[in-house]
């Protein structure tokens, strides 16, 4: 096999094996008392092809190992009226939302606020 025909296919190789790498995470805070600030989903139950899982944890920031599409879905619960979050990609707001009722409503309101973002990461991309 000639020297460019091998590059080429350790090439194409290398593009295959890049695509089939799987990156997978569950986690949930460990606390449930009021955030301000980064939520720290710091309580791992399940990960796949993460390699800085314990500066995830401390920092509460996912930073990108492998270039590629990720699917990040965050569900917030919240008993006070109008709480809200955001997602961050690289320090800007991707998101919003907003955990609301009418102020009519029962004063033992609970309320879940849900995103759901489909990102293309490239390396050391960061997202919290």
């Amino acid at each position: 096999m000639r020297a460019a025909t091998l590059q080429t296919f350790l090439h194409l190789q290398q593009q295959i094996d890049n695509s089939t790498e799987q990156v997978v995470m569950t986690a949930h805070p460990s606390s449930t008392s009021t955030k301000v600030g980064i939520i720290k989903f710091d309580n791992v139950a399940f990960s796949v092809g993460i390699n800085n899982l314990s500066t995830y944890q401390s920092s509460g920031k996912f930073v990108c190992e492998k270039e590629g599409l990720y699917l990040f879905s965050v569900s917030i619960y919240s008993s006070s009226n109008n709480a809200n979050f955001c997602m961050y990609l690289n320090g800007n707001a991707i998101s919003y939302t907003w955990i609301g009722y009418n102020s009519n409503a029962p004063s033992s309101m609970q309320n879940t606020g849900t995103v759901v973002n489909a990102l293309q990461l490239r390396l050391n991309d960061s997202v919290w």
